[in-house]
Parts: structure tokens; C-alpha cells; sequence
């Protein structure tokens, strides 16, 4: 037969609270420890406030307008200022470590009252604020110092104290820098400094003032710890919260929380001051970097305008070049000029060296016609023409009635070839000088046309060194008036970031701890811990609790359950037909008689897994009850190893005479059974322990026994040693006519049923029953209404 199947795993409230309430104790015992340790709580945690500062952050761009002006001349990307980036710098670590460096917070002082709490140590410890302290401590803060450990400082009756210290462990380091030096362990020393006295130890170098308005108080004792700058500054940042207080709004609100509100205040006013302070020196960073920026460009601008302008005038006065305009038309006038003068000594010359060749060709003086002097301005030239034609002239009419001998004639011949010959003379000179002049002419006319041929790129260079000394002209000047605007706007910057709200403290008490909370919390933990510890171990338990607990793991048949009871009741329970356990093993007969109905004679056995688990006490009340239905009983104790029987019977221990002795042949049965006390109930106890039990229990002695006292007896019930650890149980199982297993509550590991469950399943054992042994009825909820059952018909009640 297999198990019966597990029932769904559902939550059944009642049998929770049952589970929960049937634990009462725990829960009380709960709830007196969770209230001391609140109550220690609220004794001994520092008081916290919490502080609040709101920073006005406008929408600008960092810098005055006219620097911004010129820079976006330089830089074309918008610089607006972004909420998340100012509180990003306002919790950034540089931020912070530069606003703590001014403010006094190397030295934490503490205050401890003389409590009773304060005797098992410094529980109850209060730090407070500079001045609040008989004392001030002023440390040198590029000496190496002892940190992180309490140095208790004694105010002495003469104007002096006593500092000391002992701790497994401390450390070296610069305050201001936060550089470790080394570790120190086993850390003590104790010495006294006068007030106002500079104590110098390796470990410490502290200067010690007297606070004028604040008195030592005997009921109190003082310390104080020295902090570096890096362990300050990882402590604020993680307590500084700062958040927009509205989702458009340009205003923070800075929070933070400490037991010092003197500490806080000062710490949030100081990093907003820091922070507006900050924000105006980089805009006069910003504005001097610009100063000196148009001062440079200044300078470099002024270079390039002179030389510029020495490009220019030198390359006019290379070129000859002043005013191009100018240059041009009279150059263009020039030109034609030379060109006329050209063509008229062309002429000239042409109309000599014609003149010349007739003259040359006609060389006799008949042959002579009058010549013309038309073209021709020489007036040396002109005048000896106008001769030679009058002198022709006269010749021609003396010719007319003269011969040629005439003197006349020959006189005017003479005249006409002198005249003719300074006329060829006149005239090659003329011609020479014509000549000569036209060559001048032409090297002008050249020069002058290769000067106009020049003239276009001359312009275009002059324009181009114009233009650019122009532009120098333009953007130094502009640089200049920009910075005479950047150094007015620098002599008059302002921050545009403002303190809106000074720190202040929220509330008029602490924010933490808060009484209603921890107590709350403490009622909380009263219920949870027990509740969850019972139903952790509810669900880690493997030990049988009820019939439900047995029907997961086996089909055994369930006689009847045994509730727990105290020695008093197992000793009466055959006197007493009222006990509980009476009553119950009255059930178990009863279910025993009619699950093993038609048996006349019936030998029953009575086991378990393991020693504890009450399989003598079972058998014995079996017994007993049985005897008192009219049954007549015999009660044999097989477990030789442990025998207990002869206890629940108040007999004397029987050294010589027993069921071991008896098997043994060393004495008679009547010698080994004994009367009980209890009408028809005989016993045969174990006797003397033998060193072979299983053996005695093998023996054809043993089954001569057990078919005898068949035949004598109704019932015969025999206590067997658990089956878990020896083998009597299967030595006697072939005589049983039914087997009891006894398992106990919250006692009985489940894996335990399982070779017994085994061996029903393989059908070894038959008629084989289960016993559940001191059962705590007001504990399990399946037997809940049991608890009271037994005093039914008894009386008690109306």
C-alpha cells in the first residue's frame, strides 16, 4: 500500500493563529525584549535634526553681457546653465573638500553624562559644538595626528588636564591633506598639559585652550576625535541633498542632517557662500581671460596694421605709384602726346631727307626749282629756302637777258650754290636731330606704354594692400572698444547666483529617532520574530505532530493518540479511571478489539523506532487496561537491555528471577512471573540483563513460553526493544498475532517510520497499528478539541 497523498498546501488561517497563539509565552517574552531594546534605543541613539537652505541659480551664461558678446564672436555654442550641472557641483567632492577646509570641523567633541547606562559603556554619548566644552582643541594640521579614536580629556583642578587614550587600533594622518602616515596598533599613552600648552606626542600635537564660558561639569566626562579632510568630506557628501523645488523652478533646496545643529547651519551657509563666491571668481577669471585676450589680439593687431601700411608705402614708392586715377589719364595723355610729336618728326624727318634728295639730285644750280618748305618749321630751314628761291628767282629773271658769263649770273650761281650747300647742311643736321628726337620719342612712348601695360596689376596690388590695411584699421580699432567694454564690464561684475534662505533647522525637535516610529517598529518586531521563528520551525520540523503527519508518510492504521502528562499521572493512571491517559488507552483497547475482531487469543507486541519514545509506558497501560476489561493479561518485558517495567509497578528490582533468568533455566516460571498489583494482570519481567538477549529470545525455550501462556492467558503483550537499533523485533515477529508501534510527538523523525512502513508495505507484518505517545493537545491543532474530552461524564461542569 502506498501512502495516502500529501493535501494541498494551503494556508488555513485558524490553524495558523492556533499555531501562533499556543506559543503565547514567546510572543510575551518578545515583546519585553523588543520594547527594552527600543527603549535602550531611544537612551542611547544621538538625537538627528534635519536642515534646509534654498540657492537662487539663474538662467544665464556664466560671464557679463559684453564679454559674452565678444566671445561668441570666438565660440558659437550656447552656454546656458543647466540645473543638474550646478547640483552636480554643489555635491561634487571638490566643492565640498574646499568648503570644509574652512571650517573648523577637524575636532569633533563628545559629551558623556554620568548614567548608569554610561557604566556599561559609552552608550549614551552626545557630540556637540565648538564652545559648548570646557575646552577647544587646535591641532596642527601638517602633523601627522591620531584619528579616528577617542581621547578623553580630563579638566584638572589646577588650570590643567589630562589627555589620554586607549584603543587596539588607530591611524596617522595629515589632517589638511588627508595623507595615511602608517597604522598604529595597541594605541596608549596618558599625559597632563597645561592650558594653553601645545602637547606634542608622536601620536598627537594638539594645542589645548580653555573655554572662558563654559565650566566643566563633574557629572559629565569629554573626548574628542580628529577627522582628516577626506573622511569629512565622504561623510557631508553623503548626508547633502540638494533637488530643485519645483520642476521649472531655477531655485535648489539644500538638506542635510546631524546631531550638531550649530555644525549643520554653519556647513550649508558656508558651501552656498563658497559656491556664489566661486561662480564670481571664475566670471573674473573669465573677464581678465578676455582682458588679456583683446589685449594680445591688441598687440598683434597693431603689428599687422604697420606693417600693412610699410607694405604699402613701400610698394608705392617701388612702383611710383601714388594715385593710380591720376597716373593713368596722365599717362594715357603722355602717350598720345609722344605719339604726336612722333609722327610729327617723322614727318619732319621724311620731309628733310626728301629735301635733301633733291637737292642732292639736282645739284647744278639750272636744275634747281623752287623748292617748298611746306611741313616744315625749322626756321633756319624755312629762311634759307625763302634765299635759295628768291636767289633762284633773280637768277631766273637775270637769265632771261644775261649770258652765262655775266657776273651777275655767275655771282647769283655763286650765292645759289652756297645757300644750297647750307641748306644741305641745314637740312642733314635737321634730319640727324629729327631722327635722333623720333628715338627719344619712341624710348618714351615705350616707357610710357609699358608703364600703362603695368598699370592693372600695380592697381590691383595697391587695392589689395589697401584692403588689408584697411581691414587691420577696422579690427583694431574694434578690438579696442571691445576692450575698454570687457575691462568696464570687469570692473563691475556681479554673480547671478544668490543665497535665498540661510540654513535653518526644520521642525522643533529631531527628526530621528522618532519614539512613535521605533515603538511601532519594536511591536512590529514583537510579533514578527516569534511568528516567523514558529513558522520556521513549523515548516523545518521532520517530527511527527498528529495522525496528519503520519498520513503523509504511511497507510498504517492509527489506534489512538496518548496526551502528555506529568509523572504524577503516569503513576496513578491504574488507580484512576478519571486520568486522561486512562481514558485514552481505554479508546486504544477499545479500537484495538474491534480492528482485530474474531481472535481469540492474541499476542501483541509493543515497539518503536528509538529509545524515548515510550513503547514500555504504552505497554504497560495497555496492559493494565486490558486487565481491567476481564481480560486476563501477561505482561512480558523482552527489551533486556533497558528494562523499565518493574518502575511503573513500584516493585523491587528482582536480581535472580526474571524472563532472563527463566529462558535461561535457572528458574521455574512461577519462580520468574510476578502478580502486578493489578487484578488479572501477571508480569514477567527481564531479571537479572543477560549478555545474550537476542539469543535467550531465539530459543526453543522462548516458544515453548509463548505457546504455554497462550493457552493460560487472553492477552499477552510483550515490550520489544526499539527496531531501530536491534534485531528482537524480527526474532519475535513470527509469534505476534498483532504489532503496536509507538511513535512520540515532537520526538519521532519521520524518516524514522520508514523501515517499519517498509516492511507493512511488503506485507512482513500484519495486524500492525500506530500509537502517537505524549501528545500535547492544547499545542497541536488537530487534537485541539481533545483537550477537554476526557472529562466528559466525569463532572465539572453543568
Amino acid at each position: 500500500m502506498e501512502p495516502r497523498p500529501a493535501p494541498s498546501e494551503e494556508i488555513d488561517l485558524h490553524e495558523l493563529f492556533f499555531k501562533l497563539r499556543s506559543r503565547w509565552p514567546l510572543f510575551l517574552a518578545s515583546l519585553l525584549l523588543t520594547c527594552l531594546a527600543a527603549w535602550s534605543y531611544l537612551k542611547t541613539k544621538e538625537p538627528v535634526y534635519d536642515f534646509k537652505s534654498t540657492l537662487l541659480v539663474s538662467n544665464q551664461r556664466t560671464g557679463s553681457k559684453q564679454t559674452q558678446e565678444l566671445l561668441q564672436l570666438l565660440d558659437s555654442q550656447e552656454k546656458v546653465v543647466k540645473l543638474e550641472d550646478e547640483i552636480g557641483i554643489l555635491t561634487s567632492t571638490d566643492e565640498i573638500r574646499r568648503t570644509l577646509a574652512q571650517l573648523p570641523f577637524y575636532v569633533s567633541y563628545h559629551v558623556a553624562a554620568n548614567t548608569w547606562l554610561n557604566k556599561l559603556g559609552n552608550l549614551q554619548v552626545r557630540e556637540r559644538a565648538l564652545g559648548s566644552v570646557p575646552f577647544r582643541v587646535l591641532p596642527a594640521p601638517n602633523t601627522p595626528q591620531l584619528t579616528g579614536v577617542p581621547i578623553y580629556v580630563e579638566p584638572q583642578g589646577n588650570g590643567s588636564y589630562r589627555v589620554h587614550a586607549d584603543a587596539s587600533k588607530g591611524n596617522l594622518r595629515r589632517l589638511n591633506t588627508s595623507e595615511f602616515v602608517r597604522e598604529i596598533t595597541d594605541v596608549h599613552f596618558d599625559q597632563t598639559v597645561k592650558a594653553g600648552d601645545t602637547l606634542r606626542t608622536p601620536l598627537l600635537t594638539v594645542l589645548l585652550a580653555p573655554e572662558r564660558n563654559y565650566p566643566a561639569d563633574p557629572e559629565e566626562s569629554y573626548y574628542f576625535e580628529l577627522h582628516d579632510l577626506n573622511s569629512l568630506t565622504a561623510d557631508y557628501q553623503s548626508k547633502l541633498k540638494v533637488r530643485a523645488t519645483e520642476r521649472e523652478s531655477r531655485i535648489l533646496e539644500l538638506a542635510t542632517k546631524g546631531s550638531v545643529p550649530e555644525k549643520e547651519t554653519l556647513f550649508l551657509n558656508t558651501l552656498m557662500n563658497q559656491y556664489v563666491q566661486q561662480d564670481l571668481v571664475q566670471k573674473n577669471q573669465v573677464g581678465n581671460r578676455t582682458v588679456a585676450f583683446l589685449d594680445e589680439e591688441i598687440n598683434k593687431m597693431g603689428r599687422s596694421r604697420q606693417e600693412s601700411a610699410q607694405r604699402l608705402s613701400t610698394y608705392r614708392s617701388q612702383t611710383g605709384v601714388v594715385d593710380v586715377g591720376a597716373q593713368s589719364d596722365a599717362s594715357i595723355q603722355q602717350q598720345s602726346t609722344l605719339e604726336t610729336r612722333r609722327n610729327k618728326l617723322n614727318t619732319d624727318q621724311k620731309n628733310y631727307e626728301n629735301m635733301l634728295r633733291y637737292l642732292r639730285e639736282n645739284g647744278s644750280v639750272s636744275q634747281l626749282v623752287a623748292l617748298s618748305g611746306a611741313g616744315v618749321e625749322d626756321p633756319a630751314v624755312t629762311n634759307l629756302i625763302t634765299q635759295l628761291t628768291e636767289l633762284n628767282n633773280r637768277r631766273a629773271a637775270l637769265a632771261v637777258s644775261a649770258t652765262d658769263n655775266n657776273p651777275m649770273l655767275i655771282e647769283l650761281d655763286q650765292q645759289i650754290r652756297s645757300t644750297k650747300e647750307s641748306l644741305v647742311s641745314t637740312l642733314s643736321g635737321s634730319a640727324r636731330a629729327a631722327g635722333i628726337a623720333l628715338r627719344d620719342v619712341e624710348q618714351q612712348l615705350a616707357r610710357v606704354q609699358g608703364q600703362m601695360s603695368e598699370m592693372p596689376e600695380n592697381e590691383r596690388q595697391i587695392g589689395s594692400l589697401q584692403t588689408t590695411t584697411d581691414f587691420n584699421e577696422k579690427k583694431y580699432n574694434f578690438l579696442v572698444e571691445k576692450r575698454n567694454e570687457a575691462a568696464i564690464a570687469l570692473a563691475t561684475n556681479t554673480t547671478d547666483k544668490k543665497v535665498v534662505d540661510q540654513a535653518a533647522q526644520i521642525g522643533a525637535g529631531p527628526s530621528a529617532p522618532k519614539k512613535p516610529l521605533v515603538m511601532l517598529i519594536a511591536l512590529l518586531a514583537a510579533l514578527a520574530i516569534p511568528a516567523g521563528a514558529v513558522l520556521l520551525l513549523d515548516k523545518t520540523n521532520r517530527r511527527i505532530q498528529s495522525q496528519e503527519d503520519l498520513a503523509k508518510i504511511t497507510n498504517i492504521p492509527l489506534l489512538g493518540v496518548i496526551p502528555h502528562g506529568t509523572d504524577v499521572d503516569k503513576n496513578v493512571m491504574a488507580r484512576n479511571v478519571r486520568n486522561p491517559i486512562t481514558e485514552s488507552f481505554r479508546s486504544i483497547r477499545v479500537n484495538l478489539q474491534y480492528l482485530s475482531a474474531g481472535l481469540d487469543k492474541r499476542i501483541i507486541g509493543v515497539t518503536s523506532s528509538v529509545p524515548g519514545e515510550g513503547k514500555s509506558f504504552c505497554a504497560v497501560n495497555l496492559a493494565t487496561e486490558l486487565a481491567q476489561s476481564g481480560r486476563r493479561v501477561l505482561l512480558l518485558e523482552c527489551d533486556m537491555r533497558r528494562p523499565t517495567i518493574t518502575s511503573y509497578f513500584n516493585l523491587p528490582p528482582i536480581l535472580g528471577e526474571g524472563l532472563s533468568s527463566y529462558l535461561a533455566g535457572q528458574s521455574t516460571l512461577d519462580q520468574a512471573r510476578v502478580a502486578s498489583g493489578v487484578p488479572n494482570l501477571d508480569l514477567l519481567v527481564c531479571g537479572p540483563i543477560p549478555d545474550n538477549p537476542t539469543q535467550l529470545l531465539e530459543s526453543a525455550r522462548m516458544e515453548e513460553l509463548l505457546v504455554n501462556m497462550r493457552q493460560e492467558y487472553d492477552y499477552l503483550l510483550i515490550d520489544i526493544p526499539p527496531m531501530g537499533y536491534v534485531s528482537e523485533f524480527i526474532v519475535l515477529l513470527r509469534y505476534l498475532d498483532a504489532s503496536i508501534y509507538v511513535v512520540r510527538q515532537n520526538y519521532t523523525d519521520r524518516a524514522l517510520v520508514n523501515q517499519i512502513n517498509e516492511m507493512h508495505r511488503d506485507r512482513k507484518v500484519q495486524q500492525l497499528y500506530m500509537v502517537i505517545n505524549d501528545v500535547h493537545f492544547n499545542k497541536t491543532y488537530e487534537y485541539r478539541h481533545k483537550t477537554k474530552a476526557y472529562s466528559y461524564g466525569y463532572g465539572g461542569g453543568n
